[in-house]
């Protein structure tokens, strides 16, 4: 609502009430104090001679009493005609530790008057700088109706988010600017729409817009210690700052870290390792934290799409469809028998955890679920080993119903060397000859593929 269509409502006494968050609201205000409505619905009061502000309600005349009281022990008469002060709610004569000085002139603000001046402002730390520049935008993101905008604010705000999404796409996922490449575009694209008119500086939304992106580019840059240190020292921090940190689950102990090995490798054929980088991968954080919710979806995405599309549906369908088909031969002999249930019992079960795991990983894709699941699976009785374990439950299973289905066919084709006839002993002899052929093949395939990935030299094995 502009200035020229503000409403203005009298009251009993015949004083207007101005709804409008460009100029302040006089009704019941004490003189000389202004009140001002934040676009977010609060109010605040301001005093331009005194150069106090507050967000103490000095309508109330207790507590008017109690700030003038305060005032009256600040030494307003050092400040410039740029800077005032920001009263802290609740606080006593002469203690003014938490008093926030404003210099609106060098967008800076500090708890005490002499770094806030503007004739000390070349002279103050870099460290200092940028957390004053951190501390005036908060306060103006709180502050913003009874000041222009600053003139350098969009500026400051388009070079800053450009460099972001510079760094987006110079670094990816690891980025750690405090907006992703999509987050820079939406702001600077609400940057632009953000104008009233001609005059963007009569736009109080807009004030409040700049001052929270300068506020979280501060704060980033306080953090990062910017413009404090060379490449080479810059370098060096980051550097130590990548070194992994010590593991908060202490390791295994050595009788229970090799049986498990043990299972791992031969009982499981090695498949947790797989299953723990997974979970691995989806516990790290790299640069902002929404990258834990995209690392989450993945995880996600990946353990059920590995079930879905070559272990649950199909294959391990099939392979308990062909089970049931076998075991109904009437001649089969007691181990291939054997063989045959076991294969269709490991069969059942991989079917039955996979398909519970995959409902229960669709339905808990949230990120606020992730951290409850990660922390469960560091600290499980086994680590995260001991989860990757059960996460590779359903491929292990498949594995197995198939090494004995593999093992049922064999000893039924043995059985068939002794049949009396010499033609059935032919063919058995056959079968089995070409069973051993292709089991050949297949360990020669599962070799290659398992070394392929591995780095070796030419003449190497």
């Amino acid at each position: 609502m502009t200035a020229d269509s503000t409403p203005h409502l009298s009251d009993s006494r015949g004083s207007k009430l101005v709804y409008d968050a460009h100029h302040p609201t006089h009704a019941s205000v004490p003189p000389g104090w202004d009140m001002y409505i934040h676009p977010q619905g609060w109010v605040y009061f301001t005093n331009p001679v005194a150069k106090v502000v507050t967000d103490e309600d000095v309508r109330i005349p207790a507590v008017l009493q109690d700030i003038e009281k305060y005032t009256a022990t600040f030494p307003l008469s050092e400040l410039d005609e740029h800077m005032e002060i920001l009263v802290p709610c609740g606080a006593l004569p002469k203690e003014h530790i938490l008093t926030l000085v404003v210099n609106h002139l060098h967008c800076t603000a500090s708890y005490t008057i002499d770094q806030a001046k503007a004739e000390n402002f070349p002279q103050l730390e870099r460290y200092m700088v940028n957390k004053q520049h951190r501390l005036y935008w908060n306060y103006l993101s709180a502050h913003p109706v009874h000041v222009p905008t600053p003139v350098i604010a969009e500026a400051q705000v388009r070079d800053a988010l450009t460099w972001y999404q510079i760094d987006n796409l110079n670094t990816g996922a690891r980025s750690v600017v405090p907006f992703s490449k999509t987050e820079c575009e939406d702001l600077l694209r609400t940057l632009n729409d953000a104008k009233v008119g001609t005059s963007s500086e009569a736009s109080v939304s807009r004030t409040v817009f700049l001052s929270w992106v300068s506020r979280e580019i501060w704060s980033f840059r306080d953090a990062e210690r910017y413009g404090r240190y060379t490449k080479r020292q810059s370098n060096e921090l980051r550097a130590a700052g990548k070194r992994p940190e010590p593991e908060s689950v202490p390791a295994l102990p050595i009788y229970i870290r090799l049986p498990l090995d043990f299972v791992v490798y031969l009982a499981f054929f090695g498949i947790p390792s797989t299953y723990l980088a997974h979970v691995k991968d989806a516990s790290e954080y790299h640069g902002r934290l929404s990258n834990i919710q995209w690392r989450w979806e993945r995880y996600i995405d990946r353990i059920v799409q590995e079930y879905q599309d070559f272990l649950l549906i199909f294959l391990t369908a099939r392979l308990c469809s062909a089970n049931v088909s076998f075991l109904a031969i009437g001649d089969i002999g007691a181990t291939g028998q054997a063989a045959g249930v076991v294969s269709v019992f490991a069969s059942m079960g991989s079917i039955i955890v996979g398909v519970f795991c995959v409902w229960k990983h669709q339905a808990n894709r949230h990120q606020s679920r992730s951290f409850a699941y990660l922390h469960n699976a560091h600290h499980g009785i086994l680590g995260l080993q001991g989860h990757a374990l059960t996460l590779s439950l359903p491929p292990v299973l498949l594995v197995w119903a198939v090494i004995a289905f593999a093992v049922a066919f064999l000893a039924y084709t043995i059985d068939g060397t002794y049949n009396p006839s010499k033609l059935g002993q032919a063919a058995a002899w056959a079968t089995l000859g070409v069973s051993l052929v292709v089991l050949l093949f297949i360990v020669v395939g599962l070799y290659t593929f398992a070394r392929i990935w591995k780095w070796r030299s030419r003449w190497r094995m």
